[in-house]
């Protein structure tokens, strides 16, 4: 099966290795596994809602959004999932010169590249993943727009809010615009003292993209926003109405809420706490490096030559474990690396038994 640009393909894969749905752990999606779940009820509540339209531009939506995330409302527009913001704001800026922080997520490329404009990958090297920004700012100075994942798909690397205002308040003005992923903002320590969410008010050439998917594990929902003190208007503009349906205008009035938030939070501690262990438990597995994470995922590199991507990647499949080949990222060498989601703790402990047992394998059949 191909993993040319997303994960969480459990269906593809499930026929490819013969196996059914239910008995395939997906790791190669990055969903909060504690989230809050939605009760039975409410899916029989929400059943009526598909019989009538929603919201045209969600407006309620957007004060809910506003309220939870601490946001003035006329700087929110709510979005199906990050990715429509993305490719909203790749629209907004056609005809500018694009540079794309690299490794990173394989649509902030694929948005641009469906609009007129001059794009540019800027490729850091591993030594510089995880260096403070202002170390390689130099690369962004011909730029009008820059996009960067905080934190980072799939390196997990994430930047400081005061080393990113930093370097917008730089004198040279370089780059005019900045677009901000912060999908997984949520997942890491200290996230409200670290989302540029707070700041956008400083910055009006800030736009920032913030998912629900992922935190609260409503992927098939597809909800999210974006932020911006700067284009609002002309982004709400370009936006189909309708854009979100009339089922997920209806668990925001559930879930975004001060009591399920709260519940949220506690869930997002918990994940944290297993990472730590399934990072230590991973450190024990021949032939990897595992690379320190601020998100709900870990970056595996493939250290032994003995060990390919695509190879481990059927042999787990055989054992019902589904992991990310991540080939699709621009500057990760092919077939040297995988993305690992963070799972509960036994499901974790069953992933690295069987990538320990794989690795061992592959590495004592070329010995």
């Amino acid at each position: 099966m191909s993993q040319a640009i997303h994960g969480g393909q459990v269906t593809a894969a499930a026929k490819e290795f013969g196996l059914s749905h239910d008995s395939i752990l997906d790791f190669s999606s990055n969903l909060n596994v504690f989230a809050p779940s939605i009760p039975a009820a409410a899916w029989g509540q929400w059943v009526a809602e598909c019989t009538r339209y929603p919201e045209p531009d969600a407006g309620t939506v957007g004060q809910r959004l506003a309220h939870i995330y601490q946001l003035d409302s006329d700087y929110v527009v709510p979005t199906a999932g990050a990715i429509e913001g993305l490719y909203l704001t790749a629209r907004l800026f056609s005809g500018s010169n694009i540079g794309i922080v690299e490794p990173g997520f394989s649509d902030y490329s694929r948005s641009f590249e469906s609009v007129d404009c001059q794009l540019q990958h800027i490729i850091l090297p591993p030594e510089l993943w995880y260096a403070p920004a202002h170390k390689w700012a130099y690369l962004l100075e011909p730029f009008d727009v820059v996009v960067l994942g905080n934190p980072n798909n799939p390196t997990g690397s994430m930047q400081a809010r005061s080393e990113l205002r930093q370097i917008f308040e730089m004198e040279w003005r370089r780059p005019k615009h900045w677009i901000v992923d912060e999908a997984f903002m949520e997942f890491a320590a200290g996230h409200n003292e670290q989302t540029l969410l707070s700041v956008i008010n400083t910055f009006p050439s800030l736009i920032v993209l913030r998912s629900l998917t992922k935190s609260w594990r409503i992927p098939g929902l597809r909800l999210g926003f974006l932020a911006t003190a700067g284009p609002v208007e002309r982004l709400r503009k370009m936006q189909a109405p309708w854009s979100i349906n009339a089922v997920s205008q209806a668990w925001t009035k559930l879930f975004l809420v001060e009591q399920k938030y709260a519940h949220l939070r506690r869930t997002l501690e918990e994940l944290r706490e297993v990472k730590h262990a399934f990072e230590a438990q991973l450190q024990s597995v021949p032939g990897i490096r595992v690379y320190p994470a601020a998100a709900n995922f870990l970056l595996v590199e493939l250290i032994d030559h003995s060990l390919n991507a695509n190879e481990l990647y059927k042999e787990l499949g055989r054992r019902g474990l589904l992991v990310r080949v991540c080939d699709s990222f621009c500057g990760l060498a092919k077939g040297r690396f995988v993305r690992l989601a963070v799972r509960t703790r036994p499901e974790n402990e069953r992933l690295v038994a069987g990538l320990s047992a794989v690795c061992a394998e592959l590495i004592g059949s070329v010995a």
